[in-house]
């Protein structure tokens, strides 16, 4: 019997799904050049938003998406006087576009020989904050999450790994605030599922930051499973 990588025992889950042609990503435009946020320092549910992705799969018969990974790499800016930076998944049933401050991402496969295409429409943020408008449908608060960053440089990276087995990095504080050492920090947030004809977003904002805006490079991929 030939060796085929479809029945490769030494392929992770998210290689066997990429092999499958079931994940797709989304980057900004370019390489190296980063995007602003906004400098966020409180909750909110509809103001704080970085991504939109709207599941257009047909309820009852379509596939859900998977969020996977949520990689940030801070570059151009970084905000003075940063602790926490705090993440919240919000859900809603119907489809969910957001209103300012937002550009819309073409989904690439993973896989290049693959033909299948992706029924999400994603949404990033472009030079602010995406508004999320006044709600339509059913909202509900599908994830909270945090990264401890302290006090941030240009070039750290923040990966957020959606329904990872096993507990998050830890990170402790060190005796002095870094000055030009970039960092990755590393951190698992809870599994996120968005049905079809729902959408969810992901927000975004920091305790205490102050000054400059933060941009990043950003990629964020998932993956389309029946049921």
């Amino acid at each position: 019997m030939p060796f085929t990588l479809q029945n490769a025992s030494v392929l992770t889950p998210w290689q066997q799904l990429v092999n499958a042609g079931k994940c797709f990503e989304v980057t900004n435009p370019s390489p190296g050049t980063a995007v602003a946020h906004a400098n966020k320092t409180s909750f909110s549910a509809t103001a704080n938003g970085l991504f939109v992705i709207a599941n257009n799969n047909p309820a009852g018969s379509g596939v859900n998406i998977y969020l996977q990974q949520l990689v940030m790499v801070q570059t151009a800016t970084a905000p003075t006087g940063t602790l926490v930076e705090h993440y919240e998944v919000y859900n809603e049933t119907g489809i969910v576009t957001g209103l300012t401050a937002v550009t819309p991402r073409t989904p690439v496969n993973l896989n290049p020989a693959s033909s299948n295409t992706t029924n999400a429409t994603v949404q990033a943020f472009l030079t602010g904050a995406i508004t999320i408008p006044a709600a339509v449908g059913s909202r509900r608060l599908q994830a909270i999450h945090t990264v401890a960053t302290g006090v941030t440089v240009i070039h750290d990276t923040f990966i957020i790994t959606f329904g990872a087995e096993g507990g998050s990095v830890a990170k402790n504080g060190g005796a002095a605030a870094r000055a030009t050492d970039a960092a990755t920090l590393v951190s698992s947030a809870p599994a996120v599922c968005i049905a079809p004809q729902t959408t969810s977003w992901i927000n975004q904002w920091w305790v205490t930051a102050a000054a400059n805006v933060p941009s990043y490079e950003y990629m964020l991929t998932y993956a389309e499973l029946a049921e």
